[in-house]
């Protein structure tokens, strides 16, 4: 039985806590970085390359800036896909206890670095003198006034000191912690509303959940590419190929749908162009008897003329 005062809740002011902090202190990708984390409580890291869109190193870096602040806190996991390869995986989450934490610390110790720094500038030497170049404070304004002169004169080389400009506080400097409190009011108020918020170990340490928009959009990419598939139309066969850009070159017929009127065409075409090459052989024999008549009385071997012979390249049998 669980503790009516423990939540199983993230209450709405410690989201509006992480995200005053981190808009206020850090960047706009770690603002994005930290959105996600507060929307879902244990993201994987491909996840959130899927959701962000940045590129892996680049949120690696942004990751690591809010781990090693302490906002976040990173967990590896190791998975076995379905071909029984094992992956690690870097599932991140937000510890809200720690960040509560993490955020006083932070405060408290900027406020005591701005208190510091106002002390200092109030303790700063006032007065310096030109020739041995020592300092003097307010407090020893006594002891450099001379009642003789009624000028402060340097209690070593007796020489009149002057104020020290670059020793001068800031015009600002004693409001600074004012001006901080002011400033970071709104978030004294959420750490007021959140002192005693106590939250269960399922939400200080929860488990990896599926990302309802991303896997949305993976259905619906599915579904989209099953129906481009589905209802994908037949290929055209181009028109080069269904007829031809030569008058009388072939019969369109003879090419129709089927591979062996494609085959037959370019059997026909193939003897075509055989005949074309026995028909230019037999015309430059006729050429070449022309030239010499007697040799066409002249037969040797199977009864071929001389030229032939020789063009062919065809020796002549001995008997």
């Amino acid at each position: 039985m669980t503790d009516p005062d423990v939540l199983t809740e993230v209450p709405a002011a410690l989201k509006r806590l992480a995200k005053y902090v981190v808009r206020g202190f850090y960047g706009i990708e770690h603002a994005l970085a930290l959105d996600i984390l507060i929307r879902n409580p244990c993201v994987k890291e491909e996840d959130m390359l899927e959701l962000l869109k940045f590129d892996r190193k680049q949120l690696r870096a942004v990751l690591n800036t809010l781990k090693g602040d302490k906002f976040i806190k990173c967990r590896m996991r190791v998975e076995t896909a379905p071909d029984g390869k094992t992956t690690r995986h870097n599932y991140y989450f937000i510890n809200y206890r720690l960040l509560v934490n993490v955020v006083k610390y932070k405060l408290d110790h900027m406020r005591r670095r701005i208190e510091t720094d106002e002390r200092d500038s109030t303790n700063r030497a006032s007065f310096k003198c030109p020739i041995c170049f020592s300092t003097f404070t307010d407090l020893e304004a006594n002891q450099l006034f001379d009642p003789r002169t009624g000028t402060f004169r340097c209690t070593f080389c007796e020489t009149e000191v002057e104020e020290d400009e670059s020793a001068m506080p800031k015009k600002d400097a004693r409001t600074l912690v004012a001006r901080f409190n002011e400033q970071i009011e709104p978030i004294y108020a959420l750490l007021r509303e959140t002192e005693d918020v106590n939250l269960a170990y399922e939400i200080l340490e929860p488990e990896p959940t599926e990302i309802p928009a991303l896997k949305q959009s993976m259905e619906d990419q599915e579904d989209l590419s099953r129906s481009a598939s589905e209802g994908k139309p037949a290929r055209e066969r181009p028109i080069w190929l269904r007829e031809s850009t030569v008058q009388g070159a072939y019969d369109p017929d003879e090419i129709k749908d089927g591979g062996r009127d494609l085959d037959a065409f370019q059997e026909r075409e193939e003897g075509r162009a055989a005949l074309d090459d026995n028909e230019e052989v037999m015309r430059a024999l006729l050429i070449h008897e022309k030239k010499t008549p007697s040799a066409s009385t002249v037969t040797v071997g199977d009864g071929l003329p001389r030229s032939a012979i020789k063009l062919l390249d065809i020796k002549p049998q001995r008997w």
